[in-house]
Parts: structure tokens; sequence; C-alpha cells
């Protein structure tokens, strides 16, 4: 089946929502796109996208989490979605660090303006969620939040914002990751441009990140495709996907103190960040949180890189029970 041909299952979606001001480490400032959703005094809780999608990738959770009483907020991190898309040059580029100070100053923002009240929620903290880099990106913030994250779920978390680090190759493949990253960055502008076509990226979600096509619709071409033309677009593609990893899932759960609660659900049928092999296994994280820390796995069974978007009846099935005993 074509991209021309998909046909979606919601209404057409709106990219822009709110606007929050951000100053660039280095200098400048950049737009962030936002939205706040949900009962006011709700019990908050923030999602943060993966690589190339945007806030409307959580077209399908956030309906079911407001549905069940809480103040929902999703961003566009810096450089996708609506959100402003600065070229990196000087002392700014993107990295995992960016994310999380970003993700934290929405927080601050929100909580500021009074759009979510978090002494008023349930429990009086914030739960924290994300998938692919973005679930790396909600580790990191919850880790900064201590006491002030009441838990994290992680949806197939990825093991850093690129595949590979120097430290976990080979010394004899470590000149070629260095050269294959530089490249990228440098002369990647083909790559671009073969990579956003409608027809490669429907391929890409059907052969390679969901196994069940189902929710491959037109709406989701649009939530992946529409961001790739704003200005900037090419230069955070290739700058993100030629990036430095940064830190592993393995060293921040293992930062996390006695008392602390994540929820990884994960689908089996992942080939990008895999559940039972590869350098980050999801069934190994647990393995490196301390003592007293609640690390619970839920398996889901089928699912592929994107399980909140593929399969979200399974992910709120295990979700909705996991949220409940975290208020109790």
């Amino acid at each position: 089946m074509s991209a021309t041909t998909l046909k979606a299952e919601v209404g057409k979606l709106p990219r822009v929502y709110s606007t929050m001001p951000y100053e660039i480490p280095g200098g400048g400032k950049a737009n962030v796109n936002y939205a706040v959703s949900g009962p006011e005094g709700g019990a908050p809780i923030m999602l943060i996208h993966g690589f190339g999608a945007s806030i409307n990738h959580w077209r399908y959770n956030e309906p079911f989490l407001t549905g069940l009483g809480y103040r929902v907020v999703r961003l566009d991190l810096l450089g996708f979605g609506a959100s402003d898309k600065p070229p990196p040059e000087g002392e700014f580029d993107y990295n995992m660090e960016l994310f999380e100070d970003v993700t934290l100053k929405v927080i601050e923002h929100v909580e500021g303006t009074g759009e979510v009240k978090v002494e008023g929620g349930v429990g009086g903290g914030w739960i924290v969620g994300g998938n692919s880099i973005g679930g790396l990106t909600a580790l990191m913030v919850g880790r900064t939040l201590k006491k002030r994250c009441r838990g994290v779920v992680l949806f197939n978390t990825s093991g850093g914002m690129t595949s590979f680090r120097y430290e976990e190759l080979p010394l004899l493949l470590r000149p070629i990751l260095w050269f294959v990253q530089n490249m990228i960055r440098k002369y990647g502008n083909g790559f671009w441009e073969n990579f956003k076509k409608p027809e490669n990226v429907e391929q890409i979600l059907r052969d390679q990140v969901y196994p069940d096509n189902r929710n491959v619709n037109q709406e989701l071409l649009d939530i992946i495709l529409e961001p790739s033309y704003d200005k900037g677009a090419r230069e955070v593609f290739l700058a993100v996907f030629g990036g430095e990893a940064g830190p592993t899932p393995e060293d921040i759960i293992g930062q996390y103190s006695e008392g602390s609660k994540i929820l990884a659900l994960w689908g089996t049928g992942d080939l990008w960040t895999p559940l039972d092999n590869g350098l980050h296994p999801g069934s190994k994280l647990g393995d490196f949180a301390k003592e007293g820390v609640e690390y619970e796995l839920v398996r889901l069974e089928g699912a592929g890189h994107c399980p909140h978007d593929e399969a979200p009846e399974l992910c709120h099935q295990a979700l909705g029970p996991w949220l409940e005993r975290l208020q109790g």
C-alpha cells in the first residue's frame, strides 16, 4: 500500500499548541512547543517522544490518561515537532543533556504559569514517561527531580541518543564509527532526502518499527513527515543521527535512590532496542537498580519499538494498574 492511499483513523491533529521561550546553551533563544490537557489539579504526567516523533505520537495515550484524571503535559523536544530547530553551531549541539534540560524547563514553566498545580495533584509529584530517546530523557529527568518524581515509565527506552559508543566497540571498529558519524553530519544531504520520502518512511514503519501495521495510517505519516519540512530539520536530523550517544540507561538507573519506581513497558518484537539482546537489553536494566528501587518490566508480546502507538491497549492494561498502585 502506498502512502498516498493511507487513510487517517482520526481527524487532522494540530501541530502547534503552546509556546515556551528557551535559552539555547551558548546564546540565542528558541521556542519550544508543548501541550497541557486533562483536569486542573490532576496529578501531572510528562510524556516525551522519541527520535523523529513529536507531541502527537501520544495520540492514543493522552485521552486514556486524561480520562483517568491526570494532567498530561507533552512537549516537542528542541529540534523536533513544532519546536524550533536551531542549527548546531559554536558551543551548541544536540545531545541527551539538552533534551533533559528542555524537559525540565517545560516542567518549571507549566508550574510557574499555573497550568500544572503539583501541590493539588494526587501524590503531589510528577510521573515522567518516554519512548526511545524520550525514555532515556525521562530517566534523566526523573533522576534530577528526585523526590519530586513519583515514578518513571519507559516505553522501549533507547541505549543512547545514537546506537553505539566508542567504548562499546572493538578497537578496530572505532575508527569506522567515527568516519560514518562525521560523513553523515557533513555530507548527509542525500541520505536525508532519501530518508524523508513518504514511501520510505512508511516502509520502515511497516517492516522495522510496527510489527502490527494497523496504526500505520496517514495520520502517523503526517506526525513524522510534516516537521521534516521545517527550517533546520535536516541539520537537526543529521546532528542527532551522527551525535554522541550520551549516558547509558544502566548508569542512570543505578543513580536512583531507594523508594524510586520505574515501570518498563517493552515490545518483544522491537528490532531497534531489543528486549533480550543487544548492548542494552531491557530485560537486564533492572539488574543495575539499587536495593529498594522498584523496577517492574512488562513484556508486550509482539509489539515493536513504539508500543504506546502500535499497541496502546496493551500498554494501558499494564499502565493503568501501576498508576493506581502509585497513587495508593
